[in-house]
């Protein structure tokens, strides 16, 4: 079974694709990186290149699972609204391809892969690393594409899930 998860933003989108049931149901890395869309580009040309990075990626990869992070508090309306209209394409996408939604708070992420809700970006990074058995970053891995991973080992985590591991 692939889980993508996605850290979606309007100048650079986080995804990362595990598979489960392989190797003692332990998650593996297939796949992550960044949609970098240009800040200066109007919002709709954004989404458009985002709605088809992420098809493209949903076609090739062909996940069962879509984790996405649960809007939380922004100070500014403006980057809720803008963030809001990301979250709209990746539903969107996850409901033409017929891909369950799970939703996860960073508290709860963080807490999944540091055992600590306010853990630092850096900390949820390493522990990506160590969990996934990097022993360096595809790339140099972004926060995005970190928190895009560490959505999917949250998923994984859950026990509030069934993930249907047996085939």
């Amino acid at each position: 079974m692939r889980i993508i998860g996605i850290d979606p933003g309007s100048i650079c989108c986080g995804y990362g694709i595990l598979e489960v049931g392989r190797v003692k149901n332990n998650p593996v890395h297939v796949v992550s990186g960044d949609v970098k869309m240009k800040r200066k580009e109007p919002l709709q040309d954004r989404l458009k290149v985002l709605y088809n990075s992420l098809d493209a990626i949903i076609k090739e990869y062909k996940p069962s699972q879509l984790c996405i992070e649960k809007i939380f508090y922004h100070k500014s309306i403006h980057a809720a609204f803008t963030l809001g209209s990301t979250r709209g394409v990746v539903l969107l996408l996850a409901a033409q391809n017929d891909i369950p939604v799970f939703e996860y708070n960073p508290t709860a992420i963080k807490m999944a892969l540091t055992g600590y809700g306010r853990a630092e970006k850096r900390q949820v990074q390493e522990m990506v690393k160590i969990i996934l058995n990097l022993k360096t970053a595809p790339a140099p891995m972004s926060e995005d594409t970190s928190d895009a991973l560490a959505l999917c080992i949250c998923h994984v985590n859950s026990s509030s899930i069934n993930l249907n591991i047996s085939s």
